[in-house]
């Protein structure tokens, strides 16, 4: 554990992982400063919090000095451009993101999870399994709760399951996990990152600082984390959802294979897909190298279930099933959702941030049919127009409803968007929300209607 007593620390951002650092920083013994160019109620909230703790806070502008600054922590999301941090940069100062923070002030366990899709869901998992198997831990990073205050709340001994963003491993140095897991790399925020190479590379600083005792695991099926897992140096198992390697994990004649060792039915994983059987693999790989026993950890991966806006059932009506992946913010995400499915009524569509949409023609078939929404309307029509009819609606009621008019009794309507929500909502929750209502609204109508 780092000692901060008497260091000048600056936090930039003041959202949940830099209200956490600042407090961190402050309980460590720093002088702590923040500072957040947004203005608005919440801000306010938690900068007075931290004022009353002694903490100089700022809101709605930089103009705090970065003078006599020893360490600054920016939280994810801020691009490395921005003025105030460029300046931080090219001062020389330190400048670290909240998890290589939440690691330097560990004294547990860090097994850390990355990927293009699937981090949440492999997280929550992977934090099931542990404590299923007795290991005191919790989920935390990106997927919610910061890991510096994950950390404190563990104290020693235990393991935190972390969920880790490009943006947060890109201001890493020391951020070492005992078990790293790369999931997959596909192209996504290119607009922060500004090419699929330096995204792909961030992800690969997951494992940039381990050795022979940590573990990596990677997914055998995907070109880039192969291509991660053949520079590290740290223990490599890979996973597949359509072989079972002997140096790792995977499914062969109806079995989970753990070292070619039957661990469990294949038919037993709670997790709906392709993109299930991934997500469950890799947790499974992680948490038996990290040493959890087989029965604890088998029990978690049968009795786990989706996390909502995540392949979530919403509801059937009229023989048309309505399938919410509001979290699918990318085209990678969209087409592992559609494996395994026919007849498809895709709602696609948000804020691009970039990316190659057209990609998205390989999912046609199972898609029959496509509802495009929000700022990538346009892309959305010019990717599948000359394949499969396509109708732009402006809300998601509207879209729900065509959907299902066109699905005439059968398959499902997909909510996998492709893209981000911000556009429209305010999360891809708030996105996927507005999906469910929408159903329901229309179960209900149609119910009164017979």
């Amino acid at each position: 554990m780092n000692s901060y007593k008497g260091v000048h620390a600056l936090v930039v951002g003041l959202g949940l992982s830099g209200f956490a650092a600042a407090r961190a920083l402050h309980v460590a013994g720093a002088h702590v400063r923040v500072t957040d160019d947004s203005d608005d109620n919440n801000l306010r909230a938690r900068a007075a919090e931290l004022s009353a703790q002694g903490i100089e806070v700022e809101v709605g502008g930089h103009a705090v000095a970065t003078e006599e600054v020893d360490l600054a922590v920016v939280s994810p999301g801020i691009p490395l451009e921005t003025g105030i941090v460029s300046n931080l940069m090219g001062a020389g100062i330190e400048t670290i993101s909240e998890i290589e923070l939440g690691y330097r002030l560990a004294r547990c366990d860090i097994l850390a999870v990355t990927g293009t899709n699937g981090k949440t869901t492999t997280t929550e998992l992977l934090a099931a399994m542990l404590d299923s198997a007795g290991v005191v831990s919790m989920a935390a990073g990106n997927i919610g709760t910061p890991l510096t205050e994950a950390v404190a709340l563990i104290g020693d001994g235990g393991a935190i399951a972390t969920e880790v963003s490009s943006f947060q491993l890109a201001l890493t140095q020391d951020f070492r996990p005992r078990v790293a897991v790369v999931l997959n790399v596909a192209e996504d925020h290119t607009d922060w990152h500004g090419n699929a190479a330096a995204y792909g590379a961030a992800k690969g600083l997951i494992t940039s600082n381990q050795g022979p005792g940590d573990t990596l695991v990677f997914n055998r099926e995907d070109a880039v984390s192969n291509s991660i897992a053949a520079h590290t140096r740290a223990q490599t198992v890979p996973f597949s959802a359509v072989t079972a390697p002997r140096n790792g994990i995977g499914v062969a004649d109806g079995e989970v294979r753990w070292i070619g060792e039957a661990l469990m039915d294949s038919a037993e994983l709670s997790l709906p897909g392709r993109a299930g059987a991934d997500d469950t693999l890799a947790a499974l790989a992680a948490a038996l190298s990290y040493g959890a026993g087989r029965a604890a950890v088998v029990e978690a991966a049968r009795s786990f279930h989706p996390l909502s806006h995540r392949l979530e059932t919403v509801a059937t009506v009229n023989g048309v099933t309505f399938i919410d992946d509001s979290k699918a913010t990318n085209p990678h995400a969209t087409l592992a959702a559609l494996e395994g499915m026919t007849d498809v009524v895709l709602i696609a569509g948000g804020r691009s941030k970039g990316i190659d949409l057209r990609v998205l023609k390989a999912a046609v078939p199972p898609v029959v049919a496509v509802v495009a929404l929000g700022e990538a309307s346009g892309e959305i029509v010019s990717v599948f127009e000359s394949l499969v009819p396509v109708e732009t609606e402006s809300s998601m009621s509207a879209a729900v409803r065509w959907a299902f008019e066109t699905a005439r009794g059968r398959g499902s309507v997909l909510l996998s968007p492709s893209c981000a929500s911000l556009d429209m909502y305010s999360s891809y929750a708030e996105r996927g929300d507005d999906f469910k209502r929408a159903v329901s609204s229309l179960k209900a109508e149609r119910i009164e209607n017979g």
